[in-house]
């Protein structure tokens, strides 16, 4: 599958092991990635950290990477306008778009960006400990593909009169109720991660 992976580079000499280690998870898990820029903006940054940049061919390289890109993983501890950028216009594009940040520098829980509704955005934290584990589901995710899919339930009275209670306390559908379900069910289900982990 074919990725692009962003972040910021104002802080990639404090970061560059966490960078470079989702790179790596990315690579040996057999995606290409495209623009692949990390290495490149390492070395200058070591050599010249003044130096200039030409940003409207960066956007215009970035946007094309994730216009081909099967899905995106952005690194947003350090929060950024380009990384904000590139997650929306990944999420505008339909992409899957895993958004990681680290467990310890991120101190606050309900931000804007876990406050956009979509299936394409997933927001994690992270270590060097558990970057394989995170990027391994995300890919498991992304193979079993997003979008809607039609699946007749047969329900108990008390489920359907929940669903119907549902929709009018919280304005939900009995669609999106039960999405919102499964999805509790999915995220702290030990199991079903090990499976979507040992997905090709």
């Amino acid at each position: 599958m074919k990725v692009f992976f962003g972040t910021t580079t104002r802080e990639i000499i404090k970061f560059k092991d966490y960078y470079f280690a989702i790179r790596k998870e990315l690579m040996e898990a057999g995606c290409v990635i495209l623009d692949d820029w990390l290495p490149r903006a390492y070395e200058k940054k070591l050599k010249d950290s003044k130096g200039t940049r030409n940003m409207k061919r960066n956007y215009q390289d970035i946007v094309e990477a994730i216009d081909r890109a099967d899905f995106v993983v952005i690194e947003y501890t350090v929060p950024n306008f380009s990384s904000s950028h590139q997650i929306i216009h990944a999420n505008m594009r339909r992409k899957p778009v895993l958004v990681l940040r680290l467990e310890k520098d991120n101190s606050f829980k309900d931000t804007y960006l876990e406050s956009i509704d979509s299936e394409f955005i997933t927001v994690k934290e992270y270590t060097l400990a558990t970057v394989e584990q995170t990027i391994k589901e995300f890919l498991g995710e992304v193979e079993i593909g997003y979008g809607l899919k039609r699946y007749n339930l047969m329900l108990e009275r008390k489920h359907k009169y929940f669903l119907d209670w549902a929709k009018e306390e919280y304005n939900l559908s009995g669609s999106e109720t039960v999405r919102k379900a499964l999805d509790f069910m999915m995220s702290s289900d030990e199991n079903y991660k090990k499976v979507l982990s040992a997905k090709p």
